[in-house]
């Protein structure tokens, strides 16, 4: 744990330096991002429709915002990249892991063990009341499955090297305890997160949860010395909620799922709390004692 967290001692970490990094990471990327893309999406609805189809704001929904993602977060990991190597004068790598190298196996062992837990739960969900699910497996299912590919990844990495890698090296440096250390930053990764909803109850639910996947996941990175297992669960259930199983009222809108049915509020944070244990359980089966040094 420690290996990994000290990791930001191997470079510089003046207060300027955090407020550049996160500004071009966030701010500078979204905006360049944001400028290409609309500069094209407006071409392509003025080629559609004329001038009058610019109102037409449901065209920026589904697959459009899949493509705005991707490039935007593209955008965010090379900012993240330059903000690591040359305002903070250490390696990208540091901010991954404590090995010097990354470890794929990793990552698809976090995937492949997420994705089989929230898909068996589903499964059993979804027998148990097929009633409001509408399955769908038309040609908008491939596009789908296609650009979440393309986009999910980086998007997912992104979030992990950040919160789990860099912010929560530079919360380190202040708070020297692992607890609130992991508390403080799943709080701030999971605010971030409250406008992913379409209804307050939405809104509250997806916090609560993203709170809650927060903590597992820094606990994981803790206890792993490294982000590649946390990066592998995110980008897993990322590509599951959106080409999988999705829902109308979630941040993405309507989507041609493979399922769609409306989310509930008050089951998905204790789904997520079940799913939650399970993945620690099996991740760290043989390996518990690396969990323990985090709470001693």
């Amino acid at each position: 744990m420690e290996n990994f967290l000290n990791n930001v001692y191997l470079g510089r970490n003046d207060a300027w330096r955090y407020v550049m990094t996160v500004f071009m990471s966030f701010v500078a990327s979204n905006v360049g991002a944001g400028l290409i893309l609309g500069v094209i999406l407006a071409a392509v609805l003025l080629l559609r429709g004329g001038a009058g189809a610019l109102g037409d704001l449901s065209s920026f929904s589904g697959p459009t915002l899949l493509i705005m993602v991707a490039i935007g977060f593209s955008a965010s990991m090379f900012f993240l990249y330059v903000g690591l190597k040359f305002i903070h004068q250490r390696d990208f790598i540091s901010a991954v892991n404590s090995r010097g190298y990354l470890d794929w196996r990793r990552i698809l062992r976090g995937a492949g063990t997420w994705f089989l837990i929230v898909g068996v739960l589903d499964l059993v969900s979804v027998l148990a009341d097929p009633s409001g699910v509408r399955f769908n497996f038309g040609s908008g299912f491939w596009w789908l499955l296609i650009l979440s590919i393309l986009a999910f990844p980086v998007q997912a990495s992104f979030e992990e090297i950040f919160f789990r890698g860099y912010l929560m090296q530079g919360i380190w440096s202040v708070i020297k305890r692992p607890v609130p250390l992991i508390i403080i930053n799943s709080a701030i990764f999971s605010v971030l997160h409250w406008w992913n909803g379409a209804t307050l109850s939405m809104s509250l639910s997806i916090t609560v949860s993203t709170f809650i996947i927060g903590l597992v996941l820094a606990l994981v990175t803790l206890a792993d010395d490294g982000v590649e297992m946390a990066m592998g669960v995110h980008i897993a259930n990322n590509l599951y909620v959106s080409v999988i199983h999705s829902s109308p009222d979630a941040g993405l809108g309507n989507l041609p799922s493979l399922m769609v049915s409306p989310s509930d509020p008050y089951t998905a944070p204790l789904t997520l709390l079940l799913a939650s244990a399970l993945l620690v359980l099996i991740l760290f089966r043989g390996r518990y004692q690396d969990l323990g040094r985090i709470f001693r």
